[in-house]
């Protein structure tokens, strides 16, 4: 028998308890006609504070004027609570597969009220939330949903799809003049498909979605959704927001660890998948997202062939992890042994030249903490400074940056520490970046937000690095920079 569920959160702070709570809200709904039961349960913290959550299921021939009883008899409470010091979160009504919040807003609660009404029916719905706070929430719905999302919120039918009920829920929404700020989005049963309007919304799909551009409209969403086939997919996940489009073919395994079978099954899965979003960016160079598998990821931002090819000239059995885009290559590999022999190895490639940065280290399997990343005019001369620091036991916690002509050493905290130990591994690093040719430019900073240039050196001429006007940590490596040296 389908139901009517009004689920309750509050959080109330004082003397009330989380029964007291129960209480008062089984008084309030006693005697609403068509109640069945009130499912109800709570909480008390030491500090005071109680948690408390009821649902009251009521019977599924609920008609549409008794639901708009229920939630006429629930608008006060949530006008007199909702947002006050009693700590209530919100109110939700829920007939069979829909729910809705009741609103403080006797205009609002009506909007709320015809747009369940009107999908109570539809074909394209298996499940309806409107509601301003987290769809799927624990105690929200009665359940553990994994599914998540604000303002509206649909998984498909059988019979329908998700960008189709996507859809659906977007015109009904723009119907209704009270919903136009409402954001709709969509999960399908599985939970493998999602896409929202909202910006910044659940779940993030990028890895800052707060500053990255939006370059997506409903209508790019829903084509780029629509082009991720189902066998490609497989047991993957793909979240379009107007941010952009995120596959993630990484799916957990039982172990935690994926056999390589399962890493080369997923990897032409991943290009596939990649090569038809990239034919539908419109604008070479903007990035509308990425897809990942195990041991890869693909930036969404023109063609890839070239990164492709770069990654696939190192010795496979080396390679560990790789991060491509249309301009740039990033691979890990097994032991820093394979960071120079990979590192060759791209610059070796013709595809080289198209690229604006090559990034190469052991990734995880680094205890030193070393990376390396260059121009490609600069790589025959980053592969010679990192072998000597590769070779330097004592080198720890060191970016290097090649450019034509320039090599930037970046020192993270540790590595900045002074004391005896990392006194002598920045000799070290002084003496392997001497490897570099005649008339290169080396400058020395800390990794730390607003730090400035510990020094700048050029090869084959003599430390010129003036270290008094720095604060006396980066006066204190200077001096070792400029002793390192030498005249």
């Amino acid at each position: 028998m389908a139901t009517v569920v009004v689920a309750v959160l509050a959080l109330a702070a004082g003397c009330a308890s989380s029964s007291d709570l129960l209480q008062r809200f089984e008084s309030l709904m006693d005697g609403v006609g068509g109640v069945v039961e009130i499912e109800s349960a709570g909480s008390d913290s030491p500090l005071g504070v109680a948690e408390a959550q009821a649902t009251v299921v009521v019977e599924d021939d609920l008609s549409d004027d008794d639901l708009e009883a229920v939630a006429e008899r629930i608008r006060p409470f949530v006008a007199r609570n909702v947002g006050d010091s009693s700590g209530w979160r919100f109110v939700d009504v829920r007939r069979g597969t829909v729910s809705f919040e009741v609103l403080a807003d006797e205009g609002d609660t009506a909007a709320q009220l015809d747009l369940a009404r009107r999908v109570a029916d539809d074909a394209v719905f298996a499940e309806v939330s409107l509601a301003t706070h987290a769809f799927g929430e624990d105690g929200a719905t009665g359940d553990d949903s994994p599914r998540q999302g604000f303002g509206i919120t649909v998984v498909p039918s059988d019979s329908s799809d998700v960008v189709s009920a996507w859809q659906r829920a977007r015109s009904l929404r723009d119907a209704a003049a009270q919903l136009a700020d409402v954001d709709v989005t969509a999960w399908s049963p599985d939970t493998r498909r999602f896409v929202t309007e909202n910006v910044s919304g659940f779940p993030s799909v990028l890895d800052d979605p707060a500053t990255s551009d939006v370059v997506l409209d409903a209508a790019d969403q829903a084509r780029l959704l629509d082009a991720v086939g189902a066998a490609d997919l497989g047991a993957g996940r793909v979240e379009v927001l107007p941010e952009g489009i995120r596959v993630d073919l990484d799916t957990p395994s039982v172990t935690g660890h994926h056999s390589r079978d399962e890493v080369a099954e997923a990897s032409p899965r991943a290009a596939r998948i990649a090569g038809v979003l990239v034919r539908m960016s419109e604008v070479p160079g903007t990035s509308i997202g990425f897809v990942s598998s195990p041991d890869e990821r693909r930036e969404l931002d023109g063609d890839l062939s070239a990164a492709e090819s770069l990654v696939d000239v190192v010795a496979s059995d080396t390679v560990t992890y790789s991060a491509i885009s249309a301009r740039s290559v990033e691979v890990w590999t097994s032991g820093l042994e394979g960071v120079v022999p990979a590192m060759q190895a791209i610059g070796g490639s013709a595809a080289v030249s198209g690229m604006d940065e090559i990034r190469v280290s052991s990734g995880a399997a680094d205890r030193r903490g070393l990376s390396f990343s260059g121009r490609p005019e600069a790589l025959v001369v980053l592969a010679t400074v990192t072998g000597a620091i590769v070779a330097a036991p004592r080198i720890e916690g060191v970016a290097v940056t090649a450019t034509e002509g320039r090599i930037s050493i970046e020192l993270d905290d540790d590595a900045a520490a002074t004391d005896a130990a990392t006194d002598a591994a920045l000799a070290d690093v002084v003496g392997a970046v001497r490897t570099a040719p005649a008339g290169t430019v080396v400058t020395f900073r800390r990794d730390v937000r607003g730090a400035a240039d510990l020094a700048t050196e050029t090869v084959g001429q003599a430390a010129t690095g003036e270290c008094s006007t720095l604060a006396d940590d980066d006066a204190a490596l200077c001096a070792i920079v400029r002793s390192a040296w030498g005249a």
